[in-house]
């Protein structure tokens, strides 16, 4: 009895399955035949592409450093005697920073000094005996022998006070490397060397910098953008200066340009900012990035003509933000919406359109 229940129930399970497959084969024959709903309008705005002047720009990471940037050192060994100068004290030129020893130099210039007065005093001589002996041979009481070795005495003694001066003008020089002054007006950076240190030749003591500031970027090159002398430097979005140089070497791989400030910018050197490079500059027909549709066989917009939409094919030659200059330009309003209801605009029977022309 149990195995008949069983059976029956079987059976049941078998028949509603059945049942069941046919009715789902029926209704997906059933929506399949279906015509799909057909919306046979669409609303879509326009615009009016208008003139005006875009650029491309690209963004860098500029530091900010000195103009000028120099270390002081001088050409003579000795000892700092005096430094009267502190970092980030800010000199005029020709402001003396720092003294060295120059008791030495000094006490050699003295001696050459003292040297010099006993050869004038003997050039003198040497000058008053040739004059009596050139009197002498003129009367005929002096051989020519003794006037020329007069003459060769007193012109000797006379390149010796001569080698002697310029000694003594070479030594002056020399001390004047012992005194270090400004070159220019500007702020102390750095104080290498201090008072009793031995200063080395070509040793440097310390370094300066001017006020004036310029900016350094590096960028890799590229065919689409290229970075060159004279472009337009802007800084939140103000004209702060132009590219001055493209430099000869590369740093890390990658190539440096200078920026030449037109405008101050209060950071300290070595502050790095984002700067934007104007690679170029064009004056044309500007339509909003909306209006653009993207197809395999370029890029187009859909202008409004004849109370029907024809796709127009542009190229575009500068995106900036929002906004891209394209040419030709349309003489007629274009659409304005997503690609994917710009491609089908052609499908629909009917249009509305939102916004007037030269809005």
């Amino acid at each position: 009895m149990k195995k008949k229940v069983i059976l029956i129930i079987v059976v049941i399970v078998v028949v509603l399955a059945i049942n069941g497959k046919g009715l789902l084969d029926k209704r997906k024959a059933e929506i399949t035949n279906e015509s799909l709903p057909i919306q046979n309008s669409i609303s879509v705005k326009v615009v009016t592409p208008k003139q005006g002047v875009l650029q491309n720009r690209v963004t860098y990471l500029a530091k900010i450093e000195s103009d000028k940037d120099i270390k002081l050192s001088t050409k003579l060994a000795g000892y700092i005697q005096k430094v009267l100068v502190e970092e980030s004290q800010m000199v005029k030129k020709d402001e003396v920073l720092v003294y060295i020893d120059s008791t030495e130099l000094k006490s050699n210039i003295e001696a050459l000094n003292s040297t010099l007065n006993a050869q004038k005093n003997d050039l003198q001589l040497a000058k008053s005996i040739y004059n009596r002996n050139l009197k002498l041979y003129k009367v005929g009481g002096l051989a020519k022998e003794k006037l020329d070795i007069s003459l060769v005495a007193l012109q000797s003694k006379g390149s010796m006070v001569e080698n002697t001066k310029q000694k003594i003008i070479q030594l002056n020089h020399e001390l004047s490397y012992l005194t270090i002054v400004a070159p220019f007006n500007g702020y102390i950076n750095n104080i290498l060397l201090h008072e009793g240190d031995l200063v080395a030749l070509g040793k440097p003591i310390l370094s300066m910098i001017n006020d004036k500031k310029k900016l350094l970027f590096s960028y890799a090159f590229t065919k689409s953008t290229k970075i060159a002398k004279n472009q337009q430097v802007l800084l939140d979005n103000k004209n702060i200066g132009s590219i001055r140089a493209i430099y000869s070497t590369s740093k890390n791989g990658l190539l440096q340009a200078e920026v030449q400030l037109s405008e101050r910018i209060d950071l300290p050197s070595g502050s790095s900012i984002n700067i934007e490079v104007v690679t170029k500059e064009a004056k044309g027909c500007i339509v909003p990035n909306n209006t653009i549709l993207h197809k395999k066989d370029g890029e187009f917009v859909m202008e409004y003509k004849n109370s029907r939409f024809i796709p127009f094919k542009v190229s575009i030659d500068i995106k900036e933000g929002n906004d891209i200059l394209i040419n030709p330009c349309p003489k007629s309003d274009i659409a304005s919406a997503s690609e994917v209801k710009l491609a089908n605009l052609l499908a629909y029977d009917r249009v509305n359109i939102v916004g007037a022309k030269g809005e």
